[in-house]
């Protein structure tokens, strides 16, 4: 079976996969290693620990004789991207024929690659984690100060189009913030996972005129909001609901710093943890009246595009129809 090579490398995991000729994952392994990165990258050590299981991984398959390597690449975290540029590849272990390498493509602009692909529309795409990251490939105006002053800023696509991107912090906040509901209320566990919001109650937090009630400040230095008055809330739901509208105020505006005074675009996809989260996914669309809101469901959405980009390479056809995944939130 012919494949493409993929090597995915997180802060705290590494992905090794092979896409066959229909962008099916045939086979995947992953190594987990907690975080031995910084912002800048991987220190020394993690450095070569990486590599040598990036060889390992790619000498088992030569030597299984299962697959055929048709071409390989890789996708980092955008501060690895520089050490790992002259890693493809190494050695194809004695293969015995030619290996079409990548150059490598980021993270999150892999993640752009098959949205790109798969509609023809111009849209909007957040990627939710522990940052939440906003990217709007179709506003090519110049960064404003006020735009790098809300850390966003440029980063480039595959066809070497601008992609405006701007992140919050949102699922850090999130998590440390729930700490806080679960110890004032007693709850023990995950319970926000499984809370539900109803449209009466996405309309009261709308049509709320007293601003935010968490937050008030802004987000403080250690992002846990001490001053709120958690009297207010007769149970977890209600002051979990409050947080996430306040949340998700805060997403709109790292989402307005990417749109362009002539805004066009009618989708917006959201991928990543928070699609499973109902009172995030709802709120957004609800805080978006004007757009068709989504979420899209695409396993490993990076590395993915990381062997999109290297397809033609490889197989020499047209990149065939890949599954988004679209649910339609309202």
């Amino acid at each position: 079976m012919e494949v493409i090579v993929i090597f995915d490398i997180g802060k705290y995991s590494q992905k090794f996969l092979l896409f066959d000729s229909w962008l099916n994952v045939v086979h995947s392994e992953e190594k987990l290693n907690g975080e031995v990165s910084g912002d800048d990258g991987f220190d020394r050590k993690g450095l070569e620990a990486i590599e040598a299981w990036m060889r390992s991984c790619l000498t088992a398959v030569v030597k299984n004789g299962k697959y055929f390597i048709k071409a390989l690449n890789f996708t980092a975290c955008e501060g690895s991207m520089e050490q790992f540029s002259n890693k493809t590849i190494l050695d194809a272990a004695g293969a015995g024929y030619d290996l079409k390498t990548g150059s490598g493509i980021p993270h999150s602009s892999a993640a752009l690659v098959p949205y790109l692909e798969g509609t023809k529309e111009q849209f909007i795409l957040i990627s939710t984690g522990t940052w939440c990251i906003f990217m709007n490939p179709f506003n090519t105006e110049p960064l404003t100060a006020e735009q790098l002053r809300g850390d966003t800023l440029f980063h480039i696509s595959l066809n070497q189009k601008q992609v405006k991107s701007s992140r919050f912090f949102l699922g850090h906040i999130h998590d440390k913030n729930v700490e806080k509901l679960n110890e004032y209320f007693g709850i023990q566990d995950e319970l926000y996972k499984t809370i539900k919001i109803r449209d009466l109650k996405i309309w009261k937090l709308l049509m709320n005129k007293q601003g935010r009630i968490f937050f008030r400040r802004g987000i403080p230095g250690d992002y846990v909001d001490n001053e709120v008055d958690m009297s207010q809330f007769l149970t977890f739901a209600d002051a979990y609901h409050q947080m996430m509208s306040d949340l998700v105020d805060s997403c709109m505006e790292s989402l307005r710093l990417i749109l362009p005074a002539d805004d066009k675009t009618e989708v917006v996809y959201v991928t990543g943890s928070f699609t499973r989260n109902d009172t995030f996914v709802r709120l957004l669309a609800a805080r978006l009246p004007d757009k068709r809101v989504f979420t899209s469901e695409i396993n490993d959405a990076s590395a993915l595009g990381a062997a999109m980009e290297v397809y033609d390479d490889a197989f020499g056809v047209n990149i065939p129809p890949v599954y988004m995944g679209l649910k339609a939130i309202r």
